[in-house]
């Protein structure tokens, strides 16, 4: 999964967004996989593909955080002489 942030709005909702996976992976962690309510039985996510997506948001917050934005950033240079 690849997160890219490019504006301070798709910012904020990357930093809500992994929030809410974090939300999810603790009821993964503290509730189990799966629950029954009645004779219904509900599924969660797996572990394993929160957890990809937590890190791809956060190595996306950290470049964005320290660059301003995720683009590589092309320097030119002109001798003089």
């Amino acid at each position: 999964m690849t997160v890219i942030i490019k504006t301070k709005k798709q910012y904020e909702d990357a930093l809500a967004t992994l929030e809410d996976y974090k939300k999810a992976r603790k009821k993964i962690l503290n509730g189990g996989q799966s629950y029954t309510i009645g004779s219904t039985q509900m599924n969660r996510a797996s572990l394993a593909s929160i957890e990809e997506a937590i890190s791809a948001y956060e190595s996306a917050i950290d470049a964005y955080e320290s660059t301003g934005s995720t683009k590589r950033r092309v320097v030119r240079a002109v001798p003089l002489g």
